[in-house]
């Protein structure tokens, strides 16, 4: 191998093994010397990890879970509503049948109180009154006369 790639392998695995040590803090103390202190938290990444975004985030999540339970909600809604609905309209149509009875009960008992024949028995057998024997006869009336009556 040629001194260049050897001298990019020595560089690479150096950096590499760099990488994994912590990093040092460099803190100052008032009035003091400076003194290394390695971090508390956790270790930094790799850097030739590749690095994968996740492709829903659970903020996104929660909101497509919420709202797709705010659509089941709204339909089971609607069909309750819808069903409700059907049996008002069933109770209504009902309601409407009874009363067209009791109309068409009603026009029958007007119509046989309101019967000639009726009218006439009940006319001869409580109030006393009696068909006329002769046929009426007509008579005409003179205008002039009229005029002169409603007129005083």
């Amino acid at each position: 191998m040629s001194e260049d790639v050897k001298e990019l392998l020595h560089r690479a695995n150096a950096q590499r093994h760099e990488e994994r040590k912590p990093a040092l803090e460099r803190r100052y103390i008032y009035g003091g010397e400076r003194q290394n202190v390695t971090p508390a938290g956790p270790t930094p990444a790799r850097l030739n990890k590749r690095i994968t975004r996740r492709r829903f985030s659970t903020f996104n999540t929660i909101v497509l879970l919420f709202s797709l339970s705010l659509v089941i909600v709204l339909y089971v809604n609607n069909i309750l509503t819808i069903d409700q609905l059907a049996s008002d309209i069933g109770k209504l149509q009902a309601r409407y049948a009874a009363i067209q009875n009791t109309n068409a009960a009603l026009r029958a008992e007007i119509n046989r109180k309101s019967s000639w024949e009726r009218i006439g028995r009940t006319a001869t057998e409580q109030l006393g009154l009696v068909f006329p024997k002769e046929q009426p006869l007509g008579f005409s009336i003179d205008e002039s006369a009229l005029q002169r009556v409603t007129n005083r």
